[in-house]
């Protein structure tokens, strides 16, 4: 009597365990199926258009790709680049992205000097090296400075993508002192360079670029002025005898910028992540520029140029000369000017002579 008693509550038990499972299984069910599974986050794919003409022999002209991995990893994948190369031409990238036809650019910022004269502060024999003029626009006052100036005009710097100078005069003769430059007609690119070569003598001129090698071996023009391994990367050691080193643009820079709009538009982490990975993408770019100019070093020494460097009391004179160019410079650039240059005498080892500190 008693086995049969244990047996019918072992059943009664069994019975219930089994109705509270099914209850619990179908409560399971019913919250599985109320919750929705997790979306992924979503995926903003930008525009970022750049074209850097005839200067993409040089890695330094186009960092993209480089700077295109690094968001897309930094992001998650969540802000992805479509790089097009050529979408609009040089000196209207700015604007494409201005006006949001673009999300993204990438422009040289001494290409639109008489647009964006605040910006180019690639001035003659002021900076001694990039990493002088990196330490001026990582500087806080003028992160401030840009942030507000680029943001007037519906944008966001994220970047200054720069080549070392623009030192090189490639020519059919020496230029080794100030006397040597009179009369010379020489093809320069930008409104300081111009002033520039005008105060030491020359006789500057446009010229476009796919034309300059023609141009050169016709004795249209008598030198061209750009960078070591830009020159070289174009072919002029085949039409030239000498490349003289005279930093009539001490430093070319590059603007890395964003629509402002859609900038302002991102979740605040992505704006974090977007800043960080350009300020990244700039130091890089920065080392890069110097490894350039040494490659080109080396590259002009094994061509057949020669090498004029002139002494340092040439050059002392040249600086002199060319001082008229921060007055003209100071009377475009707006009211900002006298701070930018204040924060540049402060980095810049040419600003002794250039700016008098």
């Amino acid at each position: 009597m008693k086995r049969k008693k244990f047996w019918v509550i072992i059943g009664r038990l069994s019975l219930i365990l089994t109705f509270l499972g099914s209850m619990l299984l179908a409560f399971a069910v019913t919250a599985t199926a109320q919750t929705p599974a997790p979306k992924p986050e979503a995926k903003t794919t930008w525009i970022l258009a750049t074209n850097p003409g005839h200067a993409s022999n040089s890695w330094s002209f186009h960092p993209y790709p480089r700077f295109q991995k690094l968001l897309e990893t930094r992001s998650g994948g969540r802000l992805v680049l479509d790089t097009k190369v050529g979408l609009f031409p040089p000196n209207e990238v700015i604007h494409a992205v201005i006006a949001g036809r673009a999300d993204v650019g990438w422009e040289r910022t001494p290409w639109l000097a008489g647009t964006f004269p605040l910006w180019d502060v690639c001035l003659p024999f002021l900076w001694d090296n990039i990493f002088e003029y990196e330490a001026f626009v990582n500087d806080p006052r003028m992160v401030e400075i840009d942030k507000k100036t680029y943001g007037e005009k519906g944008l966001v710097k994220i970047a200054d993508i720069c080549v070392e100078a623009l030192d090189g005069i490639f020519a059919r003769k020496s230029l080794a002192t100030l006397p040597d430059f009179k009369g010379m007609k020489i093809r320069t690119a930008g409104l300081i360079p111009t002033l520039a070569l005008k105060l030491m003598g020359a006789s500057p001129l446009s010229i476009p670029t796919a034309e300059i090698f023609e141009a050169v071996k016709r004795g249209t023009v008598d030198a061209i002025q750009t960078s070591r391994g830009w020159g070289l990367g174009f072919g002029l050691p085949d039409v030239c005898t000498h490349v003289n080193y005279w930093k009539v643009q001490s430093v070319f820079s590059g603007m890395l910028i964003v629509n402002k709009a859609k900038f302002d538009a991102l979740p605040p982490d992505l704006q974090k992540i977007l800043l960080e990975t350009g300020r990244e993408m700039q130091g890089q770019a920065m080392y890069a520029a110097k490894v350039d100019e040494m490659q080109a070093d080396i590259g002009v020494k094994v061509s057949r140029l020669k090498v004029i460097q002139p002494d340092p009391a040439e050059i002392n004179k040249a600086t002199e000369l060319v001082r008229p160019v921060i007055d003209e410079w100071l009377k475009r650039a707006g009211p900002h000017g006298k701070e930018v240059l204040a924060i540049a005498g402060e980095y810049a080892g040419g600003a002794k002579i250039m700016l008098k500190k």
